[in-house]
């Protein structure tokens, strides 16, 4: 399903994806500490579900952070905005100094971060934004790419390779931030072009729920030439339905830069990615709480670059062909020799 949709000008934005974040330990110590012990405090956080590949990176990344700092991390996934408030609860009575959330719903836990900032617990809102918090002072920063932009990036190169082209866009959770952004900012990227939004409908972050709703929007539209799908488990949902219905001509379009879905995109599977830095959210969430109790500044947001890339633009990185930073490089290296979990 390759397409035609190389073009340079995205090497700058993978070559400054999250450079100063990555950097950030070598040039100021681990945690941002100079060279001083770590605090003594005690990091909670609750993600999302522990089926979602990029979840375990970012979990991953907090847990590494956490053992190279010296700080006390109790981390947990959820598979639902009940569980995690329950989760994220337990967290608030066992007396967490810090409270990482990478919520399911933001409206559902604005009372998980109110009750969090009444005990003196700081949260660190991750990817997922939580509706008035940061600017009410509830909670300490908000990590997220900026993910309005590259959804805008790609629903431009749609426009420009699929002048009159039918898409259909998968979501995620209704009323999740990220879904509203990824979906928004894509239709701003078509505006005034010939490409025909045809079908839009959620899959809840799902492949088993992506593979259903894809089909129906294949069976309702026939001549279907795209589907952006909000994240890369969906997509591979949307690959299968492809599949399935003999329709390999249909375009798909990921979002995550997960191992399996950079991997596909190398394998040409799927025509555009947008990569999230998962393992610089959760390294960032302890880097906030460590600099926060060291009384250092920590900025109300924290927005990193996200590169969009097609096929030939990854695997121009791994030829030393095109400029990325370590970080990028690492991952497109792992997905390239097989080596996704």
């Amino acid at each position: 399903m390759r397409s035609g949709l190389a073009r340079a000008a995205v090497g700058l934005a993978a070559c400054t994806m999250i450079a100063a974040a990555c950097n950030r330990a070598e040039e100021t110590g681990a945690g941002g500490e100079q060279g001083g012990e770590a605090p003594q405090i005690t990091i909670g956080a609750v993600s999302g579900s522990a089926a979602n590949p990029a979840v375990q990176v970012m979990n991953d990344a907090m847990e590494e952070r956490a053992e190279e700092v010296g700080v006390e991390l109790l981390v947990e996934t959820s598979e639902g905005v009940e569980e995690q408030i329950e989760k994220a609860e337990a967290m608030i009575a066992q007396g967490v100094d810090y409270l990482g959330l990478h919520p399911w719903d933001g409206e559902a836990v604005v009372p998980v971060v109110t009750n969090a900032d009444a005990q003196g617990i700081k949260t660190v809102i991750l990817i997922d934004g939580v509706p008035g918090v940061i600017e009410e002072g509830k909670a300490l920063t908000f990590i997220s790419g900026n993910e309005v932009e590259a959804a805008q990036e790609i629903g431009a190169r749609v426009a420009d390779q699929y002048p009159d082209a039918q898409v259909a866009i998968i979501t995620g959770t209704p009323g999740n931030l990220s879904a509203e952004n990824r979906t928004n900012g894509f239709k701003t990227g078509v505006e005034g072009s010939g490409v025909q939004i045809v079908a839009e409908g959620p899959a809840n972050w799902a492949r088993d729920e992506a593979l259903r709703v894809a089909g129906d929007m294949i069976n309702a539209h026939p001549d279907l030439d795209v589907i952006f799908a909000n994240n890369d488990e969906m997509a591979f949902g949307a690959l299968q339905a492809a599949s399935e219905a003999g329709k390999e001509q249909i375009d798909i379009i990921g979002w995550n830069g997960t191992c399996v879905g950079l991997e596909s995109l190398l394998n040409g599977d799927f025509v555009l990615e947008a990569v999230l830095p998962f393992d610089v959210f959760g390294s960032g969430l302890i880097d906030a709480a460590v600099d926060d109790s060291a009384g250092r500044e920590v900025p109300p947001t924290i927005e990193p670059e996200v590169p969009v890339l097609t096929p030939e633009e990854a695997q121009a990185i791994l030829d030393g062909e095109q400029e990325a930073n370590d970080v990028l490089v690492s991952r497109l290296e792992e997905a390239s020799a097989g080596q996704c979990e």
